[in-house]
């Protein structure tokens, strides 16, 4: 979450800027399924697709003219200019990516919280051709998230619209939100609705005991035409008869997952919800939730939008410093366009701070492998 100079390339960007992805090693076996879960998996140690630039988060979406945009936060994505948040159209595939920095700071989103606040991205999404964009105020030590707004854009993310008299949402209620991402211009949509979801609180366990760590995941939908009408948005609010029910009070909001276990106990104390990303794989007709601690990443998937949740990967890094060869990372997601035709193998973007203490960085847009298969 720290600026890193402008020009830093890994091995890994080289290898992908040169025109082919660096050789990866033998994978190990897919790995034995956890309790209750419909799909087993194994994720590479660290990521072999990148593309050159600077910054981290990239929430993204895959869009009607075949491109992928992404958001940064702090950094300088593909240009010149510093930004606490930006958005960048990334083109190419996995041999060769390469990207343009369309617009940043102000001009995609405002700080509500005032000073010792800054602006940054938490989801993309993009439907009927349109991008919108989520942004959170969040405290200059990542340790609160009191507010956030979606923008909306009508020309492929080169300016920005949203309603500059509140926040969309407030009190650190429902302000770390992500979209369901149902693949290219959202073709795979089940209906007339954007699904979202949110944490309250922070985009991560706070390490200020004022504010709570999130251990739930929320639910919201909104008509695909009505995004930035705060109004028109409701909460999943349970299950009556086994069906989902919706309610226009965000009080009334029931949490999708809930997961209160705690990683390093008696150290570090990790919860393990954090700010990630939703998709819907239709080859499995499954979403899968990417979630991460520090040291961990913590993967669920779930029949349908509104779960039940099950954990089907948690991974293990170990503790700082972690080495070149393995090592975990923040704001994990996975970007539709890169899905396999079987639906088997998917790419998680995630990012590791240069201000971490953890002897290396990955700021910047890179790709790790993670493969899955159904059981049974």
């Amino acid at each position: 979450m720290r600026r890193v100079l402008a020009g830093v390339v890994t091995l890994a960007m080289l290898a992908t800027t040169a025109g082919c992805a660096p050789d990866e090693p033998t994978p190990e076996p897919l790995s034995s399924p956890l309790p209750g879960a419909w799909l087993t998996a194994r994720i590479a140690d660290a990521p072999t697709v990148a593309a050159v630039a600077d910054g981290d988060l990239w929430a993204s979406c895959w869009a009607d003219d075949g491109a992928l945009y992404a958001a940064n936060g702090d950094g300088n994505a593909f240009g010149a200019d510093f930004f606490d948040a930006a958005v960048s159209r990334i083109d190419g595939d996995l041999t060769r990516l390469t990207g343009e920095t369309l617009a940043g700071g102000e001009a995609v989103g405002q700080v509500w919280s005032g000073a010792g606040f800054t602006r940054k991205p938490t989801g993309m999404l993009c439907r009927d051709g349109v991008l919108y964009l989520a942004v959170q105020d969040l405290r200059l030590d990542f340790n609160e998230a009191p507010a956030a707004t979606i923008a909306r854009s009508s020309d492929h993310g080169r300016t920005w619209e949203w309603d500059a008299a509140a926040p969309m949402f407030g009190d650190h209620v429902f302000t770390t939100v992500f979209f369901a991402d149902y693949g290219q211009d959202s073709r795979h949509a089940p209906d007339g609705y954007v699904y979202a979801y949110g944490l309250d609180g922070n985009w991560r366990d706070s390490f200020d005991d004022s504010v709570p760590d999130p251990q739930d995941l929320y639910l919201a939908r909104v008509p695909h035409d009505a995004v930035l009408d705060r109004s028109a948005w409701e909460f999943f609010a349970g299950f009556a008869d086994g069906s989902p029910t919706w309610s226009g009070d965000i009080g009334q909001r029931a949490a999708v997952l809930h997961d209160e276990r705690r990683l390093y106990p008696g150290s570090d104390d990790f919860s393990v919800i954090s700010q990630g990303g939703v998709v819907y794989v239709p080859q499995l007709d499954r979403y899968l939730y990417t979630s991460w601690t520090e040291y961990t990443f913590e993967f669920y998937e779930a029949s349908a939008p509104w779960g039940p949740w099950t954990l089907f990967l948690s991974r293990d890094f170990g503790p700082y410093p972690w080495t070149t060869d393995a090592y975990g990372g923040y704001a994990t997601t996975i970007p539709s366009k890169f899905i396999s035709e079987d639906g088997r193998t998917l790419w998680v973007q995630s990012n590791v701070c240069p201000c971490a203490p953890a002897g290396m960085s990955s700021y910047y847009f890179g790709l790790r492998k993670l493969e899955v298969a159904p059981l049974g």
